[in-house]
């Protein structure tokens, strides 16, 4: 009898250690792949993907949404997951992928949160920034994702091309070892989008898929450990991964880097409860604040106060165009006291 009371109370304890566990490890996923709004024109990418997320321990959240005219969840609804999976299947034009309000959202919630994102997107990069090649300070994929410089749309898999493409994990990454296939999910009686992957050419993080074969070879995703935030970024769509094993394989390898079993060199930076964006800023700037603001108070080089505004809000944008070009301060009120950070205008 004590021998199974014993047997009892520590199978409770491992049930309650384990039950701890995947609740503290909560994922939130973000579906912007339109198929709910428009499921003759966009696949819908979430039934290759829910397969592989009832086949793991992790528990999560589903976030739709429905219309891609919206913004997709804020930084406060994010902050309560250590990781957020954003994912936008073939949507690729009119900020379909993630709208400004989205970046933003994203910038705090990596930032002030200290959170993790998976972006699996084929397409973000054409969306919201067109045919850019090279990226700069003053932009989301340079100053969050640390993206410097991709070539868009190197690999077209679709027929009469091929319809598949064999991928690699690059050796020291969280994905070493792995090899796979994905096939185009996206090309349908209706619409012909096809599967297409970008060539990271340069970026602040480590290889982490490696193109084989159509030809040339070169890297689809990256790894990237900012310091106080991490996140992977794939243009190889994890919703078009063939075998449904691989895409497990994947999803466990991914989480278990994002939540911190890493052997990459870390980019140390400062943590902080407020975030001036873009910094240098021309025609305007948008504050972020982990606490709701209450007042705020912009001021010059000097000194001299330039401009005061009353807020009930962690979020507010200002319209710098009148200010003259320098150096500014700005001074923030919230419950738990002040906070001051710099702000250049060009």
């Amino acid at each position: 009898m004590k021998k199974f009371t014993k047997s009892l109370a520590l199978s409770l304890m491992l049930l309650l250690v384990a039950t701890n566990y995947m609740s503290a490890q909560q994922i939130l996923y973000v579906d912007r792949d339109g198929s709910f709004q428009s499921p003759d024109i966009y696949t819908d990418d979430w039934q290759f993907i829910q397969p592989a997320l009832d086949e793991m321990w992790y528990e999560y959240e589903y976030y739709e949404v429905e219309d891609l005219a919206l913004d997709g969840p804020d930084e406060a609804y994010m902050s309560d997951y250590p990781i957020v999976f954003w994912f936008t299947g073939e949507a690729w034009q009119n900020s379909e992928t993630m709208t400004q309000n989205d970046e933003f959202n994203l910038l705090l919630y990596l930032q002030l949160d200290n959170g993790t994102l998976l972006l699996s997107s084929q397409d973000y990069l054409y969306d919201r920034y067109g045919s850019y090649g090279i990226f700069s300070s003053g932009e989301f994929p340079y100053d969050i994702l640390g993206l410097n410089e991709v070539v868009q749309d190197v690999w077209n898999i679709e027929l009469p091309n091929p319809d598949t493409a064999n991928i690699l994990g690059v050796e020291g990454s969280c994905t070493e070892g792995m090899a796979f296939t994905v096939f185009d999910i996206y090309t349908e009686e209706v619409t012909d989008d096809g599967l297409y992957i970008d060539d990271f050419i340069l970026h602040q993080g480590d290889d982490l898929l490696e193109i084989i074969f159509p030809d040339p070879n070169g890297i689809g995703a990256y790894q990237y450990d900012a310091g106080n935030y991490k996140l992977i970024f794939t243009t190889v769509s994890i919703a078009a991964i063939v075998d449904l094993d691989d895409r497990i394989d994947i999803l466990n390898r991914s989480i278990a880097w994002l939540l911190g079993t890493t052997n990459t060199n870390a980019i140390k930076m400062e943590q902080t409860d407020m975030v001036v964006y873009p910094n240098p800023a021309t025609t305007s700037v948008q504050i972020g604040c982990k606490h709701t603001m209450e007042e705020m108070w912009i001021t010059n080089s000097t000194g001299q106060e330039v401009d005061h505004f009353n807020i009930d809000n962690n979020k507010f944008k200002i319209n710098t165009a009148a200010y003259n070009p320098g150096i500014y301060f700005v001074k923030v009120k919230t419950e738990n006291g002040f906070t001051l950070d710099r702000l250049i205008v060009e």
